[in-house]
């Protein structure tokens, strides 16, 4: 009789600890894809104080895009800032995002305080493939990296404007 006791309280307790992390698993999932998302949508708000809130602001930030006309980067927070103000400046009109921009597939990898992201994006037709790097800063999520690949056989347009 204990030894069933015994298998039956280990079997619950592993039941719980494994649902526990299930559930603090999508949680964090939730948490980096609301962070995700809302960089998106405070960009194309053209929202400054906002979007930068969803942002790492040290020197190893990275922002890069690879697309049929080349590849763009932006090494470190200051000059990733500095780009976004100067793109807000010439083109401070928001931008429709609600009905034009869907993001699927995503693949999560969390480390602790770390997570690399992956997903599919579909705005209006022009399919992304997008890589996010993000980390845990004062228990809030925040974007260290982004990385984004146009289909080569589709046009590109980065930052609203057309590319040749």
């Amino acid at each position: 009789m204990m030894r069933i006791t015994f298998i039956t309280t280990l079997l619950l307790c592993s039941t719980v600890f494994v649902f526990g992390q299930k559930t603090k698993q999508a949680s964090e999932e939730a948490a980096i894809q609301k962070v995700i998302e809302l960089e998106s949508r405070y960009f194309w708000a053209r929202d400054f104080k906002n979007w930068k809130k969803q942002w790492v602001h040290e020197p190893y930030v990275v922002w890069s895009a690879a697309s049929n006309s080349g590849v763009t980067q932006y090494y470190g927070w200051e000059a990733w800032e500095n780009q976004v103000t100067s793109f807000f400046k010439e083109s401070p009109e928001p931008v429709p995002y609600d009905k034009e921009v869907k993001k699927y597939n995503f693949f999560y990898r969390i480390y602790g305080d770390g997570a690399w992201v992956s997903f599919e994006q579909n705005n209006n037709g022009t399919v992304t493939h997008e890589c996010r790097i993000l980390e845990k800063k004062g228990g809030q999520w925040r974007i260290a990296g982004i990385q984004l690949f146009f289909d080569a056989n589709q046009p590109t347009s980065l930052f609203g404007e057309d590319q040749d």
